[in-house]
């Protein structure tokens, strides 16, 4: 009988060992994948917007008619410093399919933010354009006119932005508050100690 208990107890042993090594295996292929996928995407990024800012901002599994893929999300950034950065989204598929590529989703261009009724800063490219053209922020515009090499500092609250414009050689600097809806709620001009 004790024999018996010890054969049925093996038994399990080796069934948990089994299951435990193909969910080991089962990760790993996963993870692999998903380093696969984040790699091909930057580096194709990289190739068509040399220069960029870019990353990725979400990798979700999918599956079509029985074939199983990865959709990428990447963000790409054209002149992340400057008073009028332009962001884009991206959407890959991995491994690479048949499948008619979506066009890139643009989030700004051309320095213009909140051109529909209603206006909602999401992103920090938008915060930076936000924070100097928008009503009330002249005296920003004014300084970032001024001092040609002025670059912005982006600061993300809960529900708003803070933006600060300095320059080298400036004696002053500017912190512009913009809430999410696109409200400008304060612009300081702030001595540098």
């Amino acid at each position: 009988m004790a024999i018996r208990r010890e054969i049925i107890l093996i038994f399990l042993l080796l069934i948990a060992i089994g299951v435990i090594v193909k969910l080991i295996e089962i990760y790993n292929s996963n993870f692999g994948e998903t380093a696969d996928a984040s790699k091909f995407v930057l580096e194709d990024i990289h190739s068509k917007y040399p220069g960029a800012d870019a990353s990725i901002m979400s990798i979700t599994p999918k599956s079509t008619e029985g074939i199983h893929y990865l959709e990428v999300e990447a963000r790409v950034t054209m002149n992340p410093d400057s008073p009028c950065p332009e962001r884009s989204h991206l959407f890959y598929n991995y491994p690479v399919q048949n499948f008619v590529p979506q066009p890139p989703e643009v989030i700004t261009r051309g320095c213009r933010v909140c051109t529909e009724p209603i206006c909602t800063i999401a992103f920090p490219e938008e915060a930076i354009i936000a924070s100097h053209t928008l009503k009330g922020t002249e005296a920003v515009q004014s300084f970032i006119n001024v001092n040609t090499g002025a670059s912005p500092t982006v600061s993300e609250r809960t529900d708003s932005w803070s933006v600060r414009w300095d320059a080298a050689g400036s004696s002053i600097y500017y912190v512009a508050e913009i809430h999410r809806n696109g409200t400008i709620l304060s612009v300081k001009q702030m001595e540098k100690a």
